[in-house]
């Protein structure tokens, strides 16, 4: 059931003021799309803004008109200032920024994960929501301000990357009313879909070079791996942080309906991408790893060597893959 934005929060972006928009660590498309676009928001109510995150602005994203991230390192917090976290699941996934956002006298979160734990003062979540800039494109209908170009951009970034180019199973009617409406506010879309799926940096394609002969496909053909060593980033030059979209590549394979990517960060540090087709889901395997995610769509980082990941991830991707058959 769709639900409008609490009043509450409703009457304190009325007031205007100073806000710090909060990022999640190693930010993605649809937080930092969507912090954006409510930097755009409050900007035209008459806000003063700032947007911080733990992580650089994918290269990827560097179309997003006008984003510029603070660095938690060099970012004073101003006195007074609200502190409004979106699409962050949990105080933890602040990273670096986490101490910043407690420091607030308000906090405010705005997220569309139904394991978020409210750990805001205004906390508005809506669990069954494909991304989190529906609620900031929620937001711009219940305040009565029109979409700019620039904010359909962000909008629709958070959107489309948050729902795999509209494929997961959590897409629905409102997703393409929204479509409608940044179209309407001038959405250059075949500009922007081509940067967001087509285009492939040249970073990319040789990190598929290396990646791909890694392949694995087990438990008869249904969960595909690939993985990426330390020493391999470092022969061949190759950035860590091109690594989005590496995983699709497995879970693309005809049959398969779980897969995994991992991207060894340290000797003992392996950070872990998983997806499922619907009815599959992978956000259980990953909070058992101490990460989190949506059903289809979740990620973990696992604090040992590559090779013992593989066989863990693997395990869990199984057992999880039999449990959920038998309840099919």
């Amino acid at each position: 059931m769709r639900s409008d934005p609490p009043e509450e929060l409703l009457g304190q972006l009325r007031q205007a003021g100073e806000a710090v928009l909060f990022c999640h660590v190693a930010p993605d498309g649809d937080t930092l799309g969507s912090a954006r676009a409510l930097e755009l928001l409050l900007k035209g109510l008459g806000w003063r803004t700032s947007i911080v995150a733990d992580g650089q602005l994918p290269a990827r994203l560097g179309f997003l008109p006008g984003l510029s991230l603070c660095s938690p390192e060099r970012f004073a917090l101003p006195e007074n200032a609200a502190a409004i976290a979106v699409d962050v699941s949990s105080p933890d996934r602040l990273g670096r920024t986490e101490a910043l956002y407690n420091a607030a006298a308000r906090r405010w979160v705005i997220d569309h994960h139904g394991t978020n734990p409210h750990f805001g003062q205004i906390n508005w979540v809506e669990g069954d929501v494909s991304a989190t800039g529906i609620l900031i494109n929620r937001l711009y209908r219940a305040l009565e301000v029109p979409l700019s170009r620039e904010a359909a951009v962000c909008l629709y970034t958070a959107l489309s990357t948050d729902t795999g180019n509209f494929v997961y199973d959590s897409v629905n009617g409102e997703c393409f009313e929204m479509m409608a409406g940044l179209m309407e506010a001038g959405l250059p879309l075949a500009e922007i879909s081509r940067v967001l799926f087509r285009e492939k940096r040249e970073d990319f394609v040789r990190l598929l070079a290396v990646t791909l002969p890694s392949l694995r496909v087990t438990e008869a053909g249904c969960v595909a791996g690939l993985c990426t060593s330390l020493e391999q980033f470092r022969q061949n030059g190759l950035d860590p942080a091109e690594t989005d979209g590496v995983v699709d590549y497995a879970i693309d394979i005809q049959g398969v309906c779980m897969a995994y990517y991992l991207h060894q960060q340290g000797e003992n540090a392996v950070k872990a991408s998983l997806r499922a087709l619907p009815p599959y889901r992978v956000d259980q395997v990953a909070r058992r790893f101490g990460g989190g995610g949506h059903p289809q769509a979740a990620g973990c980082t696992l604090p040992m060597p590559l090779a013992q990941a593989v066989k863990e991830v693997e395990a869990a991707l199984h057992q999880a893959l039999e449990e959920q058959k038998t309840h099919e």
